[in-house]
């Protein structure tokens, strides 16, 4: 099995294709931190008639190349409470399948079942807190639960974050007033202000009535600090007739941007455009329309956001970090391209 540009969710399930999970995010990035260099970016299964069918049906599956030729799987499993025979009896079955080591991935466990784990040599990750992996003669173990903070910031904050970036903002702003310009309340702006000081990636004001922001430091390199806080803002992927939910959308006043590899082109602007961003709010709003009809003549993947992607957004098409974001692990793109369109859309901001 050999390592391939990474597609978003696992390819064996519709909720694969759309994208990665958080958990596997979560895996991935905490798998790079503690191998750097080590570990590859996670891809779609190439070998999915060799899963055992009732391994497709428990697991959502990805596959990882460990030390550049050891051929690796993430299994995470679909409903939680699964029991720790199960999955010892899973991983193994998975194994032998695949012919690949199997990491069992979980958001927690309690010390019963890490012991269960141990005790059977099952190669485990609980992202930002475990990895062990006999298989390796690996053990690596972070600070305890209780400990640690959220990895991820919440989707307000990444998007203030985002916006900031690339706006050109003055050294000092007001995240009461960004936050209103995406529609959040005053609520939502102190908690996600909390979040961007707590993860060292903005500073305080100390005097006045109201507290502003800035930067803590050059934008490129708040970029670089983000990127273990951010994941993908695509939560699914619905394919609509654009005849029908577009006209929606226009009489509702609500864009959906060019995104997905659409977004990539640029400089042109394709005919028809394949892939397109609405904010969830603006799909739920939706949700007594038809999406679909018989022959219908132009259909459109819609990537459903966690934030607005007209507040990020430029003119009509996603802005260039949530591009990146929502690419990772994605084929068809050229990425040395896409981190220099970034590389440009910071410095532009950074003399604006």
């Amino acid at each position: 099995m050999q390592a391939r540009p990474l597609l978003g969710k696992y390819e064996m399930t519709t909720a694969v294709r759309t994208g990665l999970t958080d958990l596997v995010a979560d895996a991935q990035r905490y798998l790079r931190r503690v191998l750097p260099g080590l570990a590859s970016a996670v891809h779609p299964v190439t070998v999915a008639h060799a899963i055992p069918r009732a391994m497709a049906s428990r697991y959502h599956i990805a596959e990882l190349t460990l030390y550049g030729e050891t051929p690796a799987m993430l299994a995470v499993a679909r409903e939680p409470g699964e029991s720790s025979s199960r999955v010892i009896q899973d991983v193994r079955s998975l194994r032998s399948a695949a012919n690949a080591l199997v990491l069992y991935v979980s958001p927690y466990l309690t010390p019963t079942q890490r012991r269960f784990l141990v005790e059977n040599h099952i190669d485990f990750v609980v992202p930002h807190a475990q990895l062990f992996a006999p298989s390796l003669a690996i053990e690596f173990r972070d600070a305890p639960d209780h400990e640690k903070k959220a990895i991820s910031l919440l989707p307000s904050a990444q998007a203030v974050l985002i916006h900031v970036l690339l706006s050109g903002q003055p050294r000092w702003w007001s995240p009461r007033e960004i936050s209103a310009t995406a529609g959040y309340t005053s609520m939502t702006a102190s908690r996600l202000s909390a979040e961007l000081v707590g993860r060292g990636l903005a500073e305080r004001s100390t005097g006045g009535r109201e507290r502003f922001l800035r930067l803590a430091g050059d934008r490129r390199d708040v970029w670089a600090r983000a990127q273990p806080f951010l994941r993908s803002p695509v939560l699914k992927e619905v394919v609509v007739c654009w005849e029908l939910i577009g006209t929606l959308l226009a009489d509702a006043g609500q864009p959906a941007l060019r995104a997905g590899l659409d977004a990539l082109d640029a400089d042109g602007s394709p005919a028809v455009v394949t892939t397109r961003a609405l904010h969830i709010d603006a799909w739920r709003a939706l949700a007594a329309q038809p999406t679909t009809a018989p022959g219908c003549a132009q259909q459109v993947r819609l990537q459903i956001w966690a934030y607005p992607p007209a507040f990020t957004g430029v003119g009509a098409v996603i802005d260039p970090l949530s591009l990146y974001l929502s690419l990772q692990g994605k084929r068809g793109h050229d990425s040395d391209a896409l981190e220099l369109r970034i590389e440009q859309a910071l410095a532009t901001a950074q003399h604006a």
